[in-house]
């Protein structure tokens, strides 16, 4: 099954491959601002804009899947999410990339991104998937926590980050049937905040 075609999708959300054409939508969002703190150095400079030049170069490759998100309730942009360092090889891949804008924060829209990415992960046999997370990022940490993914350990200076400092990464996973149970997690989390 490929990654991103069909579009991921469920109830609440449709993650869209990230085009050219989506690059205004994104720059006129407080994206910048809010991820300048965990931004990597990109290797074309340290703009949103080069940001999104880098993922539209490697999307050109088989590595790497960006998505925009889409609202389905209301046609809106409503974030963003990416597959990254893909191995068929060795059925493994890494979610990241991962912001939605404050409005959404909180909403049923988050979790059903995480469930629509794992829901397509799981449907075209990867065996693992990890989350590398800026140590200081404590929200994301407790939140894959909260959906199952296994803290691994941590890998100090990882990444340069945008804003000039290093970031100790740290490594969380889902493998096996953890992917599943995980699914199931985020599908109840989905249908209480529907119902909230």
């Amino acid at each position: 099954m490929n990654l991103a075609d069909p579009a991921p999708e469920n109830d609440v959300v449709r993650l869209d491959t990230l085009t050219a054409e989506h690059k205004e939508v994104v720059l006129a969002t407080g994206i910048a601002e809010s991820m300048w703190q965990w931004m990597p150095v990109m290797p074309t400079g340290t703009s949103l804009e080069a940001y999104m030049d880098h993922s539209l170069d490697l999307k050109a490759t088989e590595t790497f899947y960006p998505f925009i998100v889409i609202d389905k309730a209301t046609g809106e942009f409503a974030g963003l999410a990416a597959f990254e360092r893909v191995s068929r090889t060795h059925r493994r891949l890494e979610i990241g990339f991962v912001w939605h804008p404050e409005k959404y924060r909180g909403t049923a829209i988050v979790p059903a991104t995480q469930l629509a990415l794992l829901t397509r992960a799981h449907a075209a046999r990867f065996r693992r998937i990890s989350y590398f997370v800026p140590e200081q990022n404590d929200r994301a940490i407790r939140a894959f926590s909260k959906m199952g993914a296994q803290r691994e350990g941590l890998i100090r200076n990882y990444m340069r980050t945008a804003g000039g400092t290093w970031a100790n990464m740290v490594v969380l996973s889902l493998v096996g049937d953890e992917i599943k149970a995980a699914i199931s997690l985020l599908r109840d989390q989905v249908r209480a905040l529907q119902l909230a």
